[in-house]
């Protein structure tokens, strides 16, 4: 089952015009992800280069939020003195973690710095204290437990992410219907294909120089199989909407190579007691995102403080989605309504003729040497000043 493309609206970001400013405040971690993008390579970056960082996106990206990741963020010794900062700043600020790290009183020192909400990145092939090997639904007592959290000291809805590999991918209903059973507690789930660099049959060149690649040189490097790292966002898509026939998405980027891939796609669902209603339809999407640059001056991903949930019904005023949600709801309307967003990420992929297909107005871009560049190849850049280029061992045989 693959979306229409023409049934979903095309975000309207841009390189200068982007919600989102990706700032990594440390190359650190506390435990070891799959493919993670990022090596140890600086540790913690100084307060005052974050400071330059956050004001380099507030001025040349006209961002909504900053987005602090790492490394793993919490474990920067002055993240609450980074959070007060983007908030005087006027902007919004988002936490992305693993968890480990967090305490309820850091959570507050955070809630009273501003912080606008956070993100907990959760898997089972991540290699975490106490939980490695458990499975999916294992793992939802540690989502609980970090929801708990959020909710009890009074910061906005959490979020949830989770990398797709091939064998998590048959839990990802699972994982969506915690998410259902704890609306209001929890904001979404974002669901990230897992990819990696191949070294079969692939030869990899700086400046037309080639080089050497393994896990000691990039840590996505890998030497699984094109159909271990092959998974769309559409099979994640088709996968959700099986079990929930009511969830649809309603925004969407596409590549930068391919005109038929799905780089993001982003729904949202209004639920009532136990039921999903629907989700929200294109023009939904339109109206927000236009709203709020009309508003505020900027598109938007994060909103400050919870969703809305009776108020959505009012979308249906132009969108037919919203409006069969609300006649479901009529059949019982004593039900608080929530929304529920379910955001699936197609990470960077390698084309059979080396090409990357990356995603068209990528949100997740960081500032590397006074330029912005994708947060997702940035040690490419650290480690080799430019962007490696892969040539097929066919194509350069024909070449």
């Amino acid at each position: 089952m693959i979306p229409d493309k023409r049934d979903l609206y095309r975000f309207p970001w841009s390189l200068n015009d982007n919600p989102i400013g990706w700032v990594e405040v440390t190359d650190i971690c506390n435990i070891h992800c799959k493919g993670c993008y990022r090596q140890k390579l600086v540790g913690h970056k100084p307060l005052a280069e974050i400071k330059e960082e956050v004001l380099f996106m507030k001025r040349w990206r006209n961002v909504d939020n900053i987005s602090l990741a790492g490394g793993e963020a919490l474990i920067h010794p002055e993240i609450v003195e980074i959070v007060d900062f983007i908030t005087r700043q006027g902007l919004k600020s988002f936490i992305l973690t693993n968890g480990v790290r967090l305490t309820e009183d850091l959570l507050r020192a955070l809630k009273r710095a501003g912080l606008t909400g956070i993100g907990f990145h959760i898997d089972s092939l991540q290699k975490r204290p106490k939980w490695t090997g458990k499975n999916e639904i294992e793992l939802c007592e540690l989502r609980q437990y970090y929801a708990d959290m959020v909710a009890e000291v009074g910061l906005p809805p959490a979020g949830f992410g989770m990398t797709v590999y091939r064998e998590n991918f048959p839990y990802i209903p699972d994982v969506l219907r915690w998410v259902l059973k704890n609306r209001g507690k929890v904001g979404g789930a974002t669901f990230i294909t897992y990819r990696g660099a191949r070294v079969a049959n692939v030869d990899y060149f700086v400046g037309g120089e080639p080089i050497q690649l393994d896990d000691d040189t990039l840590g996505y490097v890998t030497d699984d199989a094109p159909e271990d790292i092959g998974i769309k966002s559409t099979d994640v898509y088709a996968w959700i909407k099986e079990n929930f026939p009511e969830y649809d998405a309603s925004g969407y980027l596409g590549g930068t190579q391919t005109h038929d891939s799905f780089k993001w796609l982003d729904g949202y669902m209004l639920c009532a007691g136990d039921e999903v209603l629907g989700s929200i339809g294109k023009k939904s999407m339109e109206f927000t995102q236009i709203m709020h640059h009309f508003l505020f001056g900027t598109y938007f991903v994060y909103l400050k403080g919870s969703a809305p949930g009776y108020l959505s019904f009012l979308l249906g005023l132009f969108d037919p989605n919203v409006r069969r949600a609300f006649k479901r709801w009529l059949r019982n309307p004593f039900r608080r309504v929530y929304g529920v967003s379910v955001a699936i990420v197609q990470a960077p992929d390698l084309l059979p003729d080396g090409r990357v297909d990356m995603c068209d107005s990528c949100p997740d871009m960081t500032v590397f040497e006074g330029r912005l560049v994708n947060s997702c190849r940035l040690d490419e850049y650290r480690k080799f000043g430019q962007l490696i280029t892969a040539v097929p061992r066919r194509e350069r045989e024909l070449a």
